[in-house]
């Protein structure tokens, strides 16, 4: 016997313990399998692919034959599924809904391989893309959400960032803000190839819940990865506020301005131009107004160069503009802007063909006028300040001068509140009576006048 040979004896008995630990663990795991002999693969049911979904009710239609035969898998064909599914007990209220047994859908997921998980959570996200399409009322949204983030957390694959997108954009859109945020958080945590798309979607919510500090820094970085994607295809952003004098002179003064601009330019720019907006808002609820105002400058001019003077987010982002120079007391600048970017404004037209942009327009005139009326009366006379190499003084005395005729006209309370009555009107009918919109539409009729 050799010194050596104690020690390559305990490492045998340690690799015998391994193996028998391994074993134990490898049995027990494949233990309960009702179609598979040890060793063997299971062969999948529809228990294993309910049980990719969270502990929650599930609506029948999600494995509806229709979803089934769009999602096309081989191994549950349609036929089979069915049958398991009426074998299934369901509960028949207003959304008829399955309640599998949770220690059954254990025991079904312990069968499966990590390739076999693999692809059931590719399945069960596929189908709830597929039914949050057909699915945009409310208690749907509410019933398929815990599935969603189920599948979020445990598979974190693209399939599943897709539906829970759609999930988020969802409730985004009907102003359930609180309720999209969590999907917005695992999303961006996740996430690479989308990632601008996807961290100003989650600024966004994170401006409606009112976290306007982890709003900006949200999208502080966001701001620089779209910057550097501009770049890269040699655009530039800085201090772009619209097209060059000689693209206004040679096209229509009106833009867009995209002749010498590719689609995917024009898509880089336009992405720009929307977390610029969605920051400047960040930084209207913190109260930095200044900073806020020159990002929509730029945000407007980058619309006004890819979207045209008459889009909605260009008239958006210059009633941003306005709101911003108001809280600044520069009032003759800021009726300016409301005064320009409506001029265009065909409103039959966008009403039909856009309601809510035209909602948010409405909104957003409103809150500028009720404010400057409100202002104007109980804190004096607008400010001024300098342009260019002129200062503020100067400004002020070539206004009270040459510039009366061009000064905006002067409105009151009544016609501030009937463009209040107005927006609440329509803000009412494009988001409904609980959306976000619609309710600060009707603070603003709440509001006792100056």
């Amino acid at each position: 016997m050799t010194s050596e040979e104690p020690s390559f004896r305990a490492d045998g008995r340690d690799a015998a313990r391994i193996y028998q630990a391994a074993r134990d663990l490898h049995i027990t795991y494949r233990r309960g399998s009702d179609s598979a002999a040890p060793g063997e693969v299971a062969r999948l049911s529809l228990r294993h692919l309910l049980a990719c979904f969270a502990d929650a009710p599930l609506p029948v239609s999600v494995l509806s034959p229709e979803a089934v035969a769009a999602v096309r898998m081989p191994e549950l064909p349609v036929e089979r599924v069915a049958a398991e599914l009426g074998a299934l007990p369901d509960d028949a209220g207003d959304i008829p809904c399955l309640r599998p047994d949770p220690s059954a859908l254990a025991a079904s997921a312990r069968e499966l391989t990590d390739d076999q998980r693999g692809q059931l959570s590719t399945y069960a996200a596929a189908l709830l893309d597929h039914a949050l399409l057909r699915s945009p009322e409310s208690p749907a949204l509410d019933l398929l959400a815990p599935h969603a983030m189920a599948l979020l957390w445990r598979s974190g694959g693209e399939p599943a960032r897709t539906a829970a997108r759609r999930l988020r954009d969802a409730y985004e859109s009907r102003g359930r803000y609180a309720q999209a945020l969590p999907f917005a958080v695992r999303i961006a945590e996740t996430a690479t190839g989308t990632a601008v798309a996807d961290g100003l979607a989650l600024g966004r919510l994170r401006t409606g819940c009112g976290d306007f500090g982890e709003a900006e820094a949200v999208l502080r970085p966001v701001l620089a990865q779209a910057e550097r994607a501009a770049a890269g295809r040699g655009l530039s952003l800085a201090g772009r506020t619209g097209p060059s004098l000689l693209e206004i002179l040679r096209e229509n003064a009106e833009g867009p301005f995209t002749s010498g601009l590719s689609a995917a330019d024009c898509y880089v720019l336009a992405q720009a131009a929307d977390v610029q907006h969605a920051l400047a808002d960040a930084l209207y609820g913190l109260r930095r107004y200044a900073e806020c105002e020159r990002l929509l400058h730029s945000a407007s001019g980058l619309r006004w160069r890819v979207l045209g003077a008459l889009h909605p987010a260009y008239m958006l982002a210059q009633l941003g503009r306005a709101r911003a120079l108001g809280r600044q007391r520069l009032w003759e600048e800021a009726l300016a802007l409301v005064r320009d970017a409506l001029s265009y404004r065909e409103r039959a037209e966008l009403d039909r063909d856009r309601p809510r942009d035209a909602a948010l327009l409405r909104l957003a005139h409103a809150e500028v006028m009720t404010a400057a009326v409100r202002s104007l009366r109980e804190e004096g006379a607008s400010r001024s300040r300098g342009v260019g190499m002129f200062p503020a003084p100067v400004v002020r005395f070539l206004d009270r001068t040459v510039g009366t005729n061009s000064r905006p006209e002067k409105i009151t309370w009544d016609e501030a509140r009937a463009l209040a009555e107005t927006a609440a009107r329509s803000c009412d009918a494009a988001f409904g009576p609980a959306h976000p919109h619609a309710l600060a539409a009707r603070a603003l009729l709440e509001q006792p006048g100056p």
